[in-house]
């Protein structure tokens, strides 16, 4: 039995993960910015990766920008039946590298759709979102959050049998908009909690 098998699996939707994955940020160049200094290096370790047992990858076209999400695509396209790739939105990089909070309607829309391009799908299986919530505007960017994954469920581009995962769980697909948001709030406040019991 694999280390990779030891650690275990859990279910994603209908899908079985192990709980090892692959996280792919430092595949990018220098502080996750620019290309990676050695491609052929960076091709191979993904390729041995899933060889060896992973079956989910973590990522964000952020990564590069989009470099890392290329790389996949040319190390593993086609994918393996059984690979999960999650991606990440709500985040975007300034020329010099910086991170810079994205979660705008348009700005939502746009990653998921670099996303689908630079990885080379038609639905993206996971979607989690980077929080700036605590500082940019919770209230707007809840409700904008809300919305935009909805409508990306209703158009097809989202995995319709995997749950909203990530820094907000939805235990199902949800229902509609509401139930979006209201799972979006829920997390919220749990999260403030997490951090005001943690700082004491």
């Amino acid at each position: 039995m694999s280390g990779f098998d030891k650690a275990g699996a859990f279910k994603l939707g209908s899908r079985t993960v192990k709980r090892l994955g692959y996280g792919a940020m430092q595949l990018a160049g220098r502080g996750v910015f620019g290309p990676p200094k050695d491609h052929a290096a960076a091709l191979a370790v993904l390729r041995a990766a899933v060889a060896h047992g992973v079956n989910h990858i973590d990522t964000a076209d952020f990564y590069g920008p989009h470099h890392t999400n290329r790389i996949i695509r040319e190390a593993l396209a086609p994918y393996p039946d059984n690979l999960v790739i999650a991606t990440k939105v709500s985040s975007r990089r300034g020329e010099d590298g910086s991170w810079i909070p994205a979660f705008s309607r348009e700005e939502l829309t746009q990653a998921i759709h670099q996303n689908l391009r630079h990885l080379g799908l038609d639905v993206l299986d996971v979607v989690n979102l980077r929080s700036y919530f605590s500082t940019f505007a919770p209230q707007l960017a809840n409700t904008l959050y809300a919305e935009e994954i909805w409508a990306h469920y209703e158009s097809g581009v989202l995995n319709p049998d995997l749950p909203l995962t990530g820094h907000f769980a939805i235990d199902e697909r949800p229902a509609d908009v509401d139930a979006v948001l209201e799972q979006v709030e829920l997390a919220i406040e749990e999260e403030a909690l997490r951090q005001m019991f943690s700082s004491k």
